[in-house]
């Protein structure tokens, strides 16, 4: 049995505010730019371009290249791009940390011959740091992020992706997230079972007429359903 997760607000608990001031005159001075409203515009400006240039809404690009742009922009070089990507979530980050038992359940998971793998909407350039951080990278078979995927979820195409990626079968793969569009929609559109959890990150949906297969109230009731599922014949 394979289990697939997403991360921010499903094993991730964490908190972004990108209306920071103190984002943006970090962020200006970085650049080595005084005028802040400036840097700010510039950075929604290239995102809107960017995006605008998708061929639909589901379609992902990667933040990098904003970055890369804006350095390009004042004739520096693009290699700094990670680094200033880096600075850039640090300051508008207020909080990341596991939620209680991730650990013990990915551990738990492998320790019982499952595959475990994260399928997420985020940016590389953010993410990478962040699961090096919470120390949960080396305990994934493997890793799909949307930036990288080009595609983003609720759209069945990233999940078809990881299938061909990880060499999986959708009949044998469950996927737990904590958004009833994104991930149940999602992923029950691509033919996986789902498990859901609430967390303050989960998006509110009242008119979405979509129900998880399984659905848990804590991580500890996480836990032990996935375990029992991992062993099930």
């Amino acid at each position: 049995m394979n289990f697939l997760f997403d991360l921010y607000g499903t094993l991730a608990d964490i908190k972004t505010d990108e209306e920071l001031q103190s984002l943006w005159f970090g962020f200006a001075w970085l650049l080595g730019e005084s005028d802040v409203k400036k840097v700010k515009d510039e950075y929604h400006e290239i995102c809107k371009e960017y995006a605008d240039a998708r061929a639909h809404k589901f379609v992902e690009f990667d933040l990098l290249n904003v970055f890369e742009k804006m350095l390009e922009n004042r004739g520096a070089s693009k290699a700094k791009a990670k680094e200033l990507a880096r600075e850039f979530r640090l300051l508008s980050r207020q909080k990341l940390r596991l939620f209680p038992y991730v650990v013990e359940i990915l551990k738990g998971l492998k320790e019982r011959g499952a595959g475990v793998y994260l399928v997420s909407n985020a940016q590389s350039c953010f993410t990478l740091d962040e699961l090096d951080e919470l120390g949960i990278k080396p305990l994934f078979d493997g890793i799909l992020i949307s930036s990288d995927a080009g595609v983003k979820k609720p759209c069945a195409e990233i999940f078809e992706i990881a299938f061909e990626k990880f060499s999986l079968k959708r009949e044998e793969c469950f996927y737990v997230g904590n958004d009833l569009h994104d991930d149940v929609l999602g992923a029950s559109e691509a033919g996986l079972k789902t498990v859901y959890i609430e967390t303050e990150q989960s998006g509110k949906y009242p008119d979405l007429c979509v129900s998880a297969d399984y659905i848990v109230a804590t991580h500890e009731e996480m836990k032990e359903l996935l375990f029992k599922l991992s062993e099930a014949k």
